[in-house]
């Protein structure tokens, strides 16, 4: 297995380089933030909502790291003419500009000890968490339209389908959930309105519903379907694309009942 791991990891490396170095250098520097911030959390004692101040701004750094590496992991499925055309190189420069701007106001508030999300206190903090929003639509827009471009220019394979339906649909997905979630005065139904006894890292309610729960599910449907691609890659090309496309339908079932079972105020596992 540690040698499986020592072979994957650099290939893994390469093929996201590869793919869009400006994607994939910005995650690795949105990695080593999030290790910065979460070993804040050993040392500022301060709390919000029940858990340490830097608890939100590095599990941010963690997702959007993950996000741009999984894009510029999908990328390198295009000819290399391809990753080149304008189109991808704006929206990967759009990406990285959304995303280094939500990350900055996101910690800021952090070090203040002060809502980034549902935070409508003064008309300066109305108008961030609007341009956050608008931030977050950009990047679930520009998801899709690279999974939509990875179908149309990668030659075909059950991994290219998989990746690409995969960026699609969490760009839907992630979309749909959060725009509900920002319309709220706030993440929880019911329940204690605090993360402080919510599940250990996630900080997800376990006494109410919790809308973060489908959000997250629908985003990371970019790294299950893939998964997918790559386990059915040598199954004949329609039956690995039908194996596929029912493990979509599955995943967005399974953002649907998580969110609906929020929405219910009950919540996604319960002690």
């Amino acid at each position: 297995m540690a040698i499986s791991a020592s072979i994957a990891l650099p290939r893994v490396s390469q093929l996201g380089s590869n793919g869009s170095p400006l994607l994939w250098r910005t995650a690795l520097v949105f990695l080593a933030f999030f290790v910065l911030l979460y070993a804040g959390t050993f040392i500022d004692d301060r709390l919000f909502n029940g858990v340490s101040v830097w608890e939100k701004p590095a599990k941010f750094f963690l997702s959007l790291s993950l996000q741009l590496a999984t894009l510029a992991w999908g990328l390198a499925l295009l000819p290399a003419q391809e990753r080149r055309a304008p189109a991808i190189r704006i929206s990967s420069l759009i990406i990285v500009a959304a995303a280094i701007g939500e990350l900055i106001y996101i910690a800021f508030r952090a070090s203040r000890g002060e809502a980034s999300h549902f935070n409508q206190t003064t008309m300066v903090a109305t108008v961030f968490y609007m341009l956050m929003g608008a931030g977050a639509v950009t990047l679930a827009a520009l998801t899709s339209f690279l999974g939509w471009r990875i179908l149309k220019k990668s030659p075909p394979s059950p991994l290219t389908f998989a990746t690409a339906l995969g960026f699609m649909l969490a760009g839907l997905l992630a979309f749909v959930t959060g725009a509900y979630v920002s319309s709220q005065t706030g993440h929880w139904v019911g329940g204690d309105q605090t993360d402080a006894t919510g599940l250990p890292f996630f900080h997800w309610s376990t006494t109410g519903g919790d809308l973060r729960v489908g959000h997250f599910f629908g985003l990371h449907i970019m790294q299950a379907l893939p998964v997918l691609g790559f386990l059915f890659r040598d199954f004949p090309p329609l039956q690995a694309r039908g194996l596929i496309a029912l493990g979509a339908v599955i995943w967005t079932g399974l953002t649907a009942l998580t969110f609906f079972q929020a929405l219910a105020g009950r919540p996604f596992i319960a002690f």
